[in-house]
């Protein structure tokens, strides 16, 4: 029988990729902080092991979850930071609902966070053999910029403009001798038309997956970000 006292319970998917991981982490990350156990939905350690390889031991089967039923308190935030939900000192148990995108509640444990959100062999090497077909990577710095915009322009939610993308790229171009430029983007359209005259930019193919176009932003060796949580976890998996 587990002694722990408390349990922190992730039910709920929300939202694509980077949304998911979030959530995943700050489970995981006040897990470890507040030394209770951990039980994540069957479907969404489903959903997050499709990508990557997960290797969660010891995660709290669903049957015990009516042991903390009483002391349970649900939590729906967005951005929210709730300092007190890391002291380690609460026994009582919390439920997350929501999206969760504070990095805060799991910084101290990226280690171990990084241990699990591991990139398949198959999603590594398909990225790889698109990678040495396409550039050389011992003669050119190569600079991955992620461009968020699909969604955020239907809900009019504020995109980068092109000035900040170019001033970026122009940093890098003076400070290194030979720059590629890796373009990942959920409008491949617009970066198209966007780069058309620029030589030493690189767009990620219509095939790739979103988690192919993740884990190629963590090969590079710089990135550009504008906006959305998939473009931060790129920075925090960055090798």
């Amino acid at each position: 029988m587990n002694s722990k006292k408390c349990i922190i319970i992730l039910r709920e998917i929300n939202g694509r990729l980077g949304n998911n991981l979030f959530q995943f982490a700050v489970a995981y990350g006040l897990s470890l902080n507040r030394s209770c156990q951990l039980y994540i939905s069957s479907h969404f350690i489903a959903r997050l092991s499709a990508s990557f390889d997960i290797n969660l031991r010891n995660l709290a089967p669903e049957s015990r979850l009516s042991f903390y039923s009483n002391s349970t308190e649900i939590i729906n935030t967005h951005c929210t930071f709730y300092p007190h939900l890391l002291n380690p000192n609460n026994n009582y148990s919390l439920e997350l609902s929501g999206f969760w995108q504070v990095c805060r509640y799991f910084i101290d444990y990226q280690k171990q966070i990084k241990q699990q959100i591991r990139f398949k062999e198959l999603t590594l090497d398909h990225v790889n053999k698109f990678l040495n077909k396409s550039i050389n990577r011992h003669n050119s710095t190569l600079v991955g910029i992620h461009i968020r915009r699909g969604d955020f322009l239907l809900i009019h939610r504020p995109v980068s403009s092109d000035k900040y993308i170019f001033n970026a790229m122009s940093y890098f171009q003076l400070k290194y001798h030979l720059v590629t430029f890796l373009i990942v983007s959920d409008d491949k359209l617009y970066c198209q038309k966007l780069f058309n005259h620029t030589n030493n930019v690189l767009i990620t193919p219509k095939s790739f997956a979103a988690i192919e176009d993740l884990a190629i932003l963590t090969m590079c060796d710089h990135l550009i970000l504008t906006v959305g949580t998939f473009g931060w976890w790129a920075g925090f998996l960055l090798n």
